[in-house]
């Protein structure tokens, strides 16, 4: 990549001097003879555009400037691939460019269906002919490569001549896409959608459900079937209803890898009854059936966006429900033999998709509504969520030897952020299983938290239970603020500043039943020994996070989207030694390991393509295993981090890992660490090559004795700053190739 850039950047620049220098320009030659008079108006035709060899660049754009579909005979594509640089790029083989031509359908009257798209070339599967929609390689007709970068391809056969295909019909939108192989990667699939009958019109009908950016959220680049299929727009026109996996045909599923069906099966793997497998390219099984969506599913939203202006027709899982998409996750319905609930406990048998919308459509008022899509997919918990607030209102006392006082409130923002009594209220007097739970935390220091002498061990915070009907204490302030006292002073170790937490989740009832209630938590800093109070630095932005999980909350639905109150707890100093007991020390052993969070989110995140499960012991000493694919591309740091968050730390600055707490828990002193950039990136480069490199340049692992009664470290120091930080040779956002994700954004 870089050669290519080097060879380009030294011709360009050589040309620069060429045009640029100045001097004796010498005699005037003779005058030569008189050009050809250009056309009437005109300019004269300045020859072709300059381009440059494809194999070159480092991106290809490509531009589909028309499609002809004749009266009779093949259509014909003119197609513009450019680089970056807007450089036209010649020298494509034919055998490397493919297409895919379809047309949209709108469903027949009456039929309660939506729209569908159908490939004109198709494929067959499993020794079913016409099966699967397809490519057509550029081979298999007539390809002009005209040398300034655009191409003309004119299809092998005729629209009504392709036997898998639909009846053409040129009045109806086609959409005509284009993938590359064999060179550098595409930016898009260069979609064209016309009408062949009307090619100048422009508000035509379209079939526009999910857009790119809504999946490139979780999965950071298409790149599907070996890479050259990046855009959603582009997979729809061959998966669509027409198109099978002749391999699982006879599955309960049928075979379909029809879009709207697919898409639903795979992210609802773990949940189907009948599974979901595909037999794809040379005979390879793909089992979806383990697959566990990194949220609740029932946010239909997260891929059906009606906020999005590119994505006009999201609205289509609302008014169009029907066997195929709701079958697509409910799969144990026998649609043709009463297998659907109906009223009086009577099963539905359906001749038809016009019953679904009956029911559940737009219109419904069955069940005074309470049926209709959106209605049954609403997470009631989720609705719960928005009345309430957590609110840190003043800390004070927070030098060392005083004693921290916490002033708080919980607010209703849906009604005029009016405060709950949490000593009297329901949603904090439930305490029956739990259910009602509030937490105040103070952790220290926030340059890196070490919660030494917290009375809290290994290295976690302060913990105050302020529901009084619950076995904890607060004072009643007035006005809906109430307050808590630390039950230690702030010691003499502590330096710099704190943090004070509020967690924990409200008790309501859904449905007859006590659920707790997910609340983003509050976070807010004090002095200790600084001027003014220092917040922690954060790498991490929750939005990111929420990308995938959309609410993060964790432990029981305490812990919920504030990765600041996360890393209080999830300290250097911290391992699951507490929970090393019971069943998680009969599966895992007794050997604690580290669940700083730094470590800890690598780890269980890149688990499955390293092959390194993430093994840790949780609440009633319950074990859990990680090991799932991750969804995104593990070397973008920034589908997590903020810009330059991913930069390796100042080991002066930040604790090394605790990886075993040794016999004294009270104190680090005894811990056997790993230095932290070592901890970190030993997550995902897990070779002993990649570690002896570590330890090369500072690193160490599984050190004892090293630290000191802060949590400070008398070991060698990392330096991977020197070649890994920004700007050096090994630039981590460089050697991951972070910048090749950001044109996605």
């Amino acid at each position: 990549m870089y050669g290519r850039f080097a060879r380009i950047a030294f011709l360009l620049l050589s040309s620069s001097f060429l045009f640029a220098c100045t001097g004796d320009d010498g005699p005037a030659g003779p005058q030569g003879p008189t050009g050809p008079t250009g056309p009437t108006g005109g300019t004269g035709d300045p020859g072709p555009t300059a381009a440059i060899p494809i194999e070159n660049v480092d991106r290809i754009n490509i531009e589909v400037q028309s499609v002809t579909v004749p009266a009779s005979g093949p259509p014909t594509v003119t197609l513009k691939l450019t680089n970056d640089d807007t450089l036209g790029l010649k020298g494509l083989a034919a055998g490397q460019l493919r297409f895919v031509l379809a047309q949209l359908s709108p469903a027949p009257a009456g039929s309660g269906l939506s729209s569908e798209w159908q490939s004109y070339v198709t494929r067959s599967s499993n020794g079913i002919p016409d099966a699967q929609a397809t490519t057509e390689t550029a081979t298999a007709g007539t390809f002009t490569d005209n040398g300034d970068g655009t191409y003309e391809y004119t299809f092998a056969n005729a629209l009504d001549d392709y036997s898998g295909g639909p009846v053409f019909d040129g009045s109806k939108t086609h959409r005509l896409g284009v993938e590359i192989r064999g060179q550098a990667p595409i930016s898009t699939n260069g979609i064209y959608d016309f009408v062949p009958d009307d090619p100048a019109a422009t508000d035509l009908f379209s079939r526009a459900i999910v857009d790119n950016q809504t999946c490139n959220a979780c999965h950071d680049v298409f790149g599907f079937h070996g890479g050259p299929r990046t855009d959603i727009t582009y997979c729809v026109t061959c998966h669509n209803p027409s198109s099978i996996d002749g391999d699982t045909a006879t599955e309960a599923w049928g075979g379909t890898v029809d879009m709207m069906q697919m898409i639903h099966k795979i992210h609802y793997g773990a949940n189907l009854t009948e599974g979901y497998t595909v037999v794809g390219f040379r005979g390879t099984v793909y089992d979806y059936s383990g697959v566990v969506f990194s949220q609740d599913v029932r946010n239909c939203t997260t891929c059906h966006d009606d906020t999005n202006p590119n994505t006009p027709d999201s609205g289509h899982w609302l008014e169009f429900p029907s066997r195929a998409s709701c079958g697509s996750c409910h799969d144990d319905i026998d649609w043709d033999n009463g297998g659907h609930p109906g009223s009086g406990g009577s099963g539905i048998t359906f001749t038809d998709d016009t019953l679904c919308a009956d029911c559940h459509g737009p219109n419904s008022t069955v069940n005074d509504g309470d049926l209709k899509v959106d209605v049954v997919h609403t997470i009631a918990t989720a609705e719960a969520s928005k009345n309430f607030a957590f609110n840190i209102v003043d800390i004070t006392n927070t030098g060392t030897g005083e004693t921290p006082v916490i002033s708080f409130s919980v607010t209703d923002p849906l009604n005029g952020d009016a405060p709950y009594n949490i000593q009297t209220d329901p949603e904090f007097t439930t305490c029956t299983f739990g259910l009602s739970r509030l937490a105040i935390g103070i952790a220290w220091n926030t340059t890196e938290y070490n919660n030494v002498d917290t009375g809290s061990s290994p290295g976690l915070p302060i913990s105050i239970n302020p529901l009084t009907a619950c076995g904890g204490a607060s004072t009643d302030e007035g006005g809906g603020v109430f307050s808590v006292t630390s039950p230690i002073p702030v010691p003499a170790t502590a330096m710099g500043s704190l943090a004070v937490t509020i967690d924990g989740h409200p008790a309501v009832v859904i449905d007859g039943d006590g659920e707790r209630i997910a609340v983003p938590n509050a976070i807010a800093y004090a002095p200790i020994t600084d001027g003014a109070a220092v917040p922690r630095r954060n790498a991490v932005a929750i939005e990111k996070c929420d990308d995938c999980h959309n609410q993060l909350t964790m432990h029981g639905n305490n812990r919920t989207d504030n990765i600041e109150v996360c890393v209080t707890c999830h300290a250097p100093n911290v391992t699951d030694i507490r929970r090393r007991a019971g069943q998680c020390a009969t599966d895992l052993g007794t050997d604690d390991v580290t669940v700083d969070m730094k470590v800890m989110i690598h780890a269980l995140h890149a688990g499955g393509a390293t092959g390194v499960p993430y093994d840790v012991c949780g609440f009633g000493n319950r074990p859990h295993t990680f090991d799932f694919v991750y969804p995104g591309k593990l070397n973008n740091c920034e589908g997590c981090h903020v810009p330059g968050g991913y930069y390796p730390v100042d080991p002066n600055d930040v604790l090394a890992t605790t990886t075993s707490v040794g016999a004294d828990q009270a104190s680090p002193m005894d811990d056997t660490v790993t230095s932290p950039n070592s901890a970190v990136c030993s997550t995902c480069h897990v070779s002993d090559l990649a570690k002896l490199h570590m330890e090369q340049n500072g690193g160490f692992f599984d050190l004892t004795n090293v630290k000191n009664a802060d949590g400070s470290i008398n070991a060698p120091q990392e330096t991977c700053q020197l070649c890994h930080g920004p700007g050096a040779s090994s630039d981590v956002g460089e050697v991951h190739g972070v910048s090749s994700f950001l044109f996605n954004d």
